[in-house]
């Protein structure tokens, strides 16, 4: 495997919670401070909804698996979500009247743990899993899950699994989204810029990959600065980013560390801008920061859950349906774009199972025959039309067939988040080409 592709894997591991218009993007379907979306947003009526699914007919046995908590980072929001998105469409008749059935595993990020779900999953029948996170062990996992021919619909994908033949991620993930760090700040006249990250020795060869991007920019990285795990004193890497001459950085980091790195520089009332992901941050984190949100650029594959329900209408069914839950995590200021995430690959499944496959039959070879033929998925803006296998083919990102990335700033006057009209493609950004046509 080359350096790019360890450097990818690495990468992943690095920003699991990451994992991704118009000037006013709040909307009267904001929740309250118990998260009671569902009193103040209406179904879009976007979604095809027959009743609650057949029990009597055979379920479809689908799996998640993914680090629940760990020292490093948590994504039980995006298990919690999947389960949640699971119940809501089984509600509207599952897929093809068929019920689904989530089993989740955690694999407390640990290559021994993701292995042992990998393949519990294959001897116990799991037809698909849904937003699926593997970074400890991507190996190994591709080895267990390929030749089963167990498809895994909505990766948060490392290099490996992009490329692998049973992956059909819906974009870039964590990759994705740690690249997509740079524009932003970039774009808004910062040229010299620090990349605080996870201690992790895949990521040193982070800045040769970076370079297309850099020379493209005109910018300069100025420092890596590595967080090790158990570190208190989050103002130094703040400081060791100013001594370098950085007026921005970008935060590869999980959300613990994400979250008080920037107190840090919030206490220390520094100038310099951020560039972070969605993954990271829900609403409430943002409206935490106060004014000092202003300096902090997002990203994201999906928009956030709190934009507009006219411009995304189908965000109404999303908070909806994870809300029901009554998780906190996943009220509609609390809810991170990893959530979104679990439910997009739910839905996706859904409807290329129906619009591409044959529901009645339940199968590992039905559902990839159906993802390996379908193109043009409608995901209602969520992300672009989904072709699973419309990538270019070429280079480390050649298997990803939804460059999109949303950007998205923190008015502290409006005290919400804004969706910028243009968005980021991660293919054409990482090879240096700064001029191409919008979605």
């Amino acid at each position: 495997m080359g350096m790019r592709n360890r450097l990818a894997v690495g990468v992943c591991a690095l920003v699991l919670v990451a994992g991704a218009c118009t000037e006013d993007s709040g909307d009267d379907a904001s929740a309250d401070s118990n998260g009671d979306a569902a009193a103040e947003v209406e179904p879009s009526g976007l979604l095809t909804d027959n009743g609650e699914c057949d029990a009597e007919l055979e379920p479809y046995p689908l799996g998640i698996m993914t680090v629940f908590e760990s020292p490093v980072l948590s994504l039980i929001d995006q298990v919690n979500a999947a389960d949640a998105a699971v119940e809501a469409f089984n509600g509207r008749g599952g897929i093809g009247g068929h019920c689904m059935d989530l089993t989740t595993c955690d694999t407390g990020l640990d290559p021994n743990g993701e292995l042992t779900c990998a393949r519990s999953f294959v001897e116990d029948g799991i037809v698909a899993t849904v937003h699926d996170t593997t970074a400890a062990n991507p190996t190994g996992v591709i080895e267990t899950t390929e030749p089963a021919g167990l498809p895994r619909v909505g990766i948060a994908p490392g290099s490996e699994e992009l490329n692998a033949a049973n992956s059909y991620s819906i974009g870039a993930g964590g990759i994705g989204t740690t690249f997509m760090m740079l524009p932003p700040l970039a774009n808004t006249g910062h040229t010299e810029l620090a990349l605080i990250h996870v201690d992790t020795p895949a990521v040193q060869a982070l800045a040769g990959v970076l370079q297309p991007m850099l020379d493209a920019h005109g910018v300069e990285l100025t420092t890596m600065i590595p967080v090790p795990q158990g570190t208190t004193d989050y103002q130094q890497f703040i400081l060791a980013a100013e001594d370098s001459g950085a007026t921005g950085a970008m935060l590869a980091l999980g959300e613990a560390e994400a979250v008080q790195v920037l107190g840090a520089a919030q206490q220390l009332a520094t100038d310099m801008e951020f560039s972070t992901s969605l993954g990271t941050f829900g609403l409430a984190d943002a409206q935490e920061l106060g004014d000092f949100g202003a300096q902090i650029r997002f990203n994201s594959e999906v928009p956030p859950a709190t934009a507009s329900t006219e411009e995304w209408p189908i965000l109404a069914d999303v908070v909806l349906d994870l809300s029901a839950s009554g998780e906190p995590e996943l009220q509609r200021d609390q809810i991170k774009s990893s959530a979104v995430r679990s439910w997009l690959a739910v839905f996706a499944l859904v409807q290329t199972v129906e619009q591409f496959g044959d529901p009645d039959d339940v199968s590992r070879e039905a559902i990839t025959a159906a993802l390996e033929s379908a193109s043009d998925v409608d995901l209602h803006g969520l992300a672009p039309a989904w072709t699973p296998r419309g990538g270019t083919g070429e280079g480390l990102l050649g298997a990803v067939s939804n460059p999109w990335y949303f950007q998205v700033n923190f008015d502290p006057e409006a005290d919400d988040f804004v969706v910028e009209d243009e968005r980021l493609n991660v293919v054409e950004e990482f090879a240096g080409n700064l001029d191409y046509p919008q979605p």
